[in-house]
């Protein structure tokens, strides 16, 4: 999440010969997480001190925290200073409500805990002040440069500009606002645009006078990187972190940015651990939440055929052939929600919105992922895992490694039948959306665990409930 004032010149870093010259951008990141927690952890401890000698008070705090936590998972503490209001209202609300749903589901079972419909709706209430009273006064803060971290993003070539813009124009909670080409270009020290030639020391003052606490490294070349790091040598031992630009985009995106991929920090980088406890474990829940799920829909898997049969000619089941782990073939299963010769005259092609091959039938399986049920056979038999990258069709496999670098990388985990990617993005149906998803499979292949296929299940699940599949 960042809000941002963009500031654009060229200057020359007298390193060693031959000189090298960095392109320089600054972008300003707001950073309300530590307040945000601040103002929940202070609202908790008014309401414990408020009703600390009422029996109620503890199913209040857990209504109050519930939905906090809701907030976090939602990511509703870092966009809550620039994101859009309706988005922000529309989370909030969400995030109550769940909150408020888990606290009576929790009431029905402990009656004991329950604080009264009163007590309930003062909950739900208290709940919600933590953003609506934080955004106005971050707004005025991020906007007077406070709450903010300074950042150079530098290198030799045009990358160094493509991150800015891959930051600005992200859809995660970590964009910016974007100047017009119009807007005045402001640089350091009241200069006109020119370009100037500094030494290492002088790039130190400088940063410290624009108080840039971090510098991004966005350079493709090997050699380069090096002269770069020797050029920022200073600036480290002065204190401002310097960080890799993959590493910076993955962290504020929840993706890894491959416009600035290269093999070394594939090599080098933390991550694509593959432990056996991990696996194994992975394994056995994949089993579990498969049976669970067959069990848990088998009542309406009958009324799903029997729409899919009234609806359309053709079989209930729908088999094709998908691309799985290390690129191996499998027969993937699914509710068949388009006609049965649906591509009989074009052949391979991907699905898209307000798509004529889908049935009526299909549109409501889809919409809610019913079509997806199936594939928990496949989870079963251990071609697929529960969470996973969306397996592709040989065909566009084929065709995404010419068009995709480091394409291949996803086949280096299990397909899902969700995934980070599918939670994350919407359902892609060109080469540019399988470019984006590719993004968000990476970054699931890297930090592959338990914990990360938790968070994809609460937001399946919110996918689901509230009917926002494709």
């Amino acid at each position: 999440m960042s809000t941002s004032i963009i500031r654009n010149t060229t200057w020359a870093v007298d390193n060693a010969p031959p000189r090298l010259k960095l392109k320089v951008r600054t972008y300003r990141r707001a950073r309300p997480r530590g307040l945000f927690l601040a103002t929940e952890l202070a609202l908790l401890a008014a309401v414990a001190l408020a009703a600390a000698r009422s029996a109620e008070v503890l199913g209040m705090l857990l209504v109050i925290a519930a939905s906090q936590v809701l907030f976090h998972l939602r990511d509703l503490d870092q966009s809550i200073a620039d994101s859009k209001l309706p988005t922000f209202l529309a989370k909030t609300v969400e995030c109550v409500g769940l909150g408020l749903l888990m606290g009576l589901a929790l009431f029905s079972i402990f009656p004991m805990l329950s604080p009264g419909k009163a007590g309930v709706l003062a909950a739900a209430l208290l709940a919600g002040l933590p953003p609506l009273v934080l955004r106005p006064v971050l707004k005025i803060l991020v906007g007077r440069g406070k709450l903010q971290e300074g950042i150079w993003i530098v290198g030799t070539g045009e990358l160094a500009g493509k991150l800015y813009d891959a930051l600005i124009d992200s859809k995660s909670p970590c964009h910016a606002r974007k100047t017009s080409p119009s807007d005045p270009i402001e640089f350091p020290h009241g200069t006109n645009g020119t370009s100037r030639v500094v030494d290492c020391e002088q790039l130190a003052q400088l940063a410290a006078h624009e108080r840039i606490s971090r510098v991004i490294v966005a350079e493709r070349d090997a050699q380069r990187r090096t002269q770069v790091a020797a050029g920022l040598l200073d600036c480290r031992l002065r204190g401002v972190r310097v960080s890799d630009a993959v590493d910076f985009y993955e962290k504020l995106s929840g993706k890894i940015w491959l416009e600035g991929l290269h093999p070394q920090w594939l090599v080098y980088t933390d991550g694509f651990d593959r432990s056996r406890s991990t696996i194994y474990l992975k394994r056995c829940l994949d089993v579990v939440c498969s049976v669970v799920l067959i069990a848990l829909t088998a009542p309406v898997l009958a009324l799903i055929a029997l729409a899919i049969k009234l609806n359309s000619k053709g079989p209930v089941l729908f088999r094709q052939v998908r691309v799985g782990l290390d690129g191996r073939p499998f027969v993937l299963y699914k509710f068949r929600s388009m006609r049965e010769d649906a591509e009989a005259e074009t052949g391979p092609a991907w699905a898209c919105e307000q798509d004529g091959r889908i049935t009526a039938a299909g549109k409501v399986l889809r919409k809610f992922r019913l079509d997806e049920i199936p594939q928990a056979l496949n989870v079963l038999r251990g071609e697929m895992s529960f969470i996973g990258p969306r397996p592709e069709r040989p065909f566009f496999v084929d065709m995404l490694q010419e068009h995709i670098p480091f394409y291949d990388l996803r086949h280096s985990v299990k397909p899902g039948i969700t995934g980070w990617a599918q939670v994350a993005y919407p359902y892609g149906a060109s080469i540019e959306d399988a470019y984006e998803k590719l993004q968000y499979d990476l970054y699931y292949a890297k930090h592959l665990s338990l914990e990360c296929d938790a968070v994809i299940l609460l937001k399946t699940l919110r996918i689901v409930l509230f009917g926002r599949g494709r």
